[in-house]
This record gives structure tokens, sequence and C-alpha cells, in this order.
């Protein structure tokens, strides 16, 4: 898959973090996704039930909370999701669950997202 499979895409991205999560959204951007941001896990079950997504990019931590329940219901409704983390550590029942490194890419941030968007088309 290329970059061009990315467009046309929506992308929910929740981080906490300001500069990582514009970083995110300017190499989506540059793929031509569209994105949403929330810094909170109680705004993306927010924009979960009000928002079709293609895919989603999930801090593990986000200051005080873990976003484990939002990966639940990812799961629950079929919707492909990546973890990005600084940590190395997931909890047990997510190690099918593609894992982008702090720091990251342009390149591995499009190579995940397409790697789970190509196994949701099959």
């Amino acid at each position: 898959m290329s970059i061009d499979e990315l467009k046309g895409k929506t992308i929910l991205i929740v981080e906490d973090e300001f500069f990582i999560s514009s970083d995110l959204e300017q190499i989506l951007a540059d793929a031509g996704a569209e994105t949403v941001l929330v810094d909170a896990a109680g705004a993306a079950m927010e924009k979960l039930a009000s928002t079709r997504f293609d895919a989603v990019i999930l801090d593990i931590h986000l200051q005080d909370e873990s976003t484990y329940p939002v990966a639940d219901e990812l799961r629950r409704r079929e919707i492909p999701f990546v973890f990005l983390s600084g940590y190395l550590t997931i909890r047990e029942g997510y190690a099918d669950i593609p894992f982008l490194d702090k720091p990251f890419t342009a390149e591995t941030v499009t190579n995940a997202l397409n790697g789970i968007l190509a196994q949701t088309t099959r």
C-alpha cells in the first residue's frame, strides 16, 4: 500500500501531548487523511459515539488515565487501531495490536495505519 491509501480516511487521534498530536495531524494531512484530535478518554468515547472513523491512533496513557477502555470499545466496534506510547509495556490481551513507539516518523505512522486498514479490507 502507498501513502495514497490514507486519502479520504478519517482518523481519530487520541493524544494528550500537543506537539505529538500536531505532528500526527500534519503527517496524516500530508497523506490526505482527515483527522479528529482528542486529549482524553472520555472525549474519545464521545467521538466514537457520534462519528465514523476508519482507524484510530491511541496513546496508551493520557495524563492520569489509561485508554484501555477506549481500546475495548474500538474492538467492540471493530475499528482498527494502533497504540502509541513512549513505554514498551502493553497490557495482556493486546499483543495483537500494532504499536507505534515515540518518537515516530511519518513513514512508521503511515505504514502502521496502512497495515491495519489493509487487514480490514480483506
